[in-house]
């Protein structure tokens, strides 16, 4: 007799629900009886996410921590709880205290967290700050706004003593000395940092120069929208911090011919993966022909390029120069499996170059002029790697390809989208154009059951994208 999918070992559930994109399906999964129950429910709650975007999000957050302070059997699966959305609440009403006693007895029962990310600017307090860093004790990694004059003694921060990931939004200045305090204590455990404002004074130099001292054994670190950092504050960061994999500096202009002269001859030997901005102060040419001189020893396998200000719809002109491409893709191309450009125009010659020299690539973000998009897509056949493609169209871009309207119908073969995306790679998963992101599917039609007989070719659909983490293009808005 057959095997049915019920004689399957139990062991093997867990591996097979570890592929399902969608929490909801958990929720279906859950029902189908009590082995299925055993292994859904603790996936489900595992990544709780909330975003803005979310239908109903207030009540989602209500709903959440309500059934997570009564149901402590179920707060103990929870490893990641990220809050991009909390509700403001009017300080005494009745509504404000019901939820803050619904987090606080919730956040006791999460002993299992590993990773919290809490960045809606005056909804993090004192109180959940404390009753987090007392019953969180697994805490990995935080991410927090840190504004936090009037809603939390950022003092608080120095209990965290074994987070390795930190990163902080919009710090204020209280933040600021609290935080070179807690790199003081604990910055020899620091693994990741990412320090987030919006072009602020408070992180410079000697920020990074007493980082670098302490936290030698960083991994990665992001610095998005600090001006006072300079090539000096990157150069004790390079000497300092051997083994750094990833080094993202953006919407911050430094000299880097001037980092070039600073920095050993072989500077940043584990780094693989970095991304910058192109400044507006100096020459582009000159700008990466710095790149080329300080990077070019690092084993770099991701590099993102993009250029400060403005929306990409208003670029005009700025084109990624052809020389620095060639120069750099002798050195890097055999390596890399990232390039993404943003708010720099992508020529068809720069795109040809990279499909060419990158044999191992597997995302792709560009940023397209006027071009024909048949002729893109003959590149990107070359890439047999290809996971992730992300298209960005510029002002003088008056013609690409219509986006697929968000619904709940996928979207078929005879939309322009989905036939570009037939000539593509099949190994092609994620495609993107301006601010939608769709997954794509490879459907085989079964034509005769006896005898069995399959269509040539499958169906290329392509549907709204499910995940639960945002869209790689997405994660930071840069300004």
């Amino acid at each position: 007799m057959p095997a049915e999918f019920s004689d399957l070992p139990l062991d093997l559930l867990a591996v097979i629900f570890r592929h399902i994109p969608r929490p909801h399906d958990f929720t279906v999964l859950a029902r189908v009886n009590k082995a299925f129950h055993s292994f859904a429910i603790p996936l489900l709650y595992s990544e709780v996410r909330v975003y803005q975007w979310h239908n109903e999000w207030k009540d989602k957050i209500r709903k959440l921590f309500d059934t997570l302070s009564r149901r402590p059997e179920l707060a103990q699966y929870v490893k990641v709880l990220v809050l991009r959305e909390f509700p403001r609440q009017a300080y005494g009403t009745e509504e404000s205290a019901e939820l803050e006693t619904a987090v606080l007895s919730a956040l006791a029962h999460l002993a299992s967290l590993k990773s919290l990310s809490w960045t809606r600017d005056g909804t993090l307090t004192s109180t959940y700050l404390e009753k987090i860093s007392e019953h969180c004790q697994q805490l990995e990694s935080l991410e927090l706004n840190g504004h936090s004059a009037n809603y939390y003694d950022p003092r608080l921060l120095l209990n965290f003593k074994r987070v390795e990931n930190l990163t902080v939004i919009m710090p204020d200045r209280a933040f600021v000395d609290c935080f070179e305090e807690w790199i003081q204590q604990n910055g020899a455990g620091l693994r990741t940092l990412s320090l987030i404002s919006k072009q602020s004074p408070l992180i410079n130099d000697a920020t990074m120069e007493r980082l670098a001292s302490t936290a030698s054994q960083l991994k990665h670190i992001h610095l998005l929208g600090n001006p006072r950092v300079t090539h000096k504050g990157v150069a004790s960061i390079s000497s300092s911090c051997p083994e750094l994999e990833a080094l993202y500096i953006e919407g911050t202009e430094f000299d880097m011919q001037a980092l070039s002269t600073l920095v050993s001859s072989s500077p940043f030997p584990a780094l693989t993966s970095l991304s910058l901005t192109l400044p507006t102060s100096t020459s582009p040419i000159t700008f990466f022909d710095g790149v080329y001189s300080v990077f070019r020893s690092s084993p770099l396998t991701e590099f993102t390029i993009w250029r400060a200000g403005g929306d990409v719809s208003n670029m005009k002109s700025s084109v990624l120069p052809m020389d620095f491409i060639r120069s750099f893709l002798l050195v890097h191309g055999e390596r890399l499996r990232k390039f993404a450009v943003q708010r720099l125009e992508t020529s068809m010659e720069v795109i040809g170059e990279v499909t060419k020299r990158c044999p191992k690539l597997e995302k792709f973000f560009m940023v397209l002029g006027p071009c024909d998009m048949d002729v893109l897509a003959s590149h990107l056949r070359r890439l047999t790697h290809l996971h992730t493609v992300h298209v960005s169209y510029t002002f003088t871009n008056r013609n690409p390809i219509v986006a697929v309207p968000p619904s709940s119908s996928p979207a078929h073969e005879s939309h322009a989208s989905v036939r570009f995306v037939k000539q593509c790679p099949r190994s092609l998963r994620i495609i993107g154009f301006m601010t939608r992101v769709y997954e794509v599917r490879h459907n085989w039609i079964l034509l005769k059951k006896d005898p069995v007989e399959w269509m040539d070719e499958p169906e290329v659909t392509l549907e709204r994208y499910s995940g639960q983490a945002i869209p790689e293009a997405f994660l930071v808005m840069k300004a």
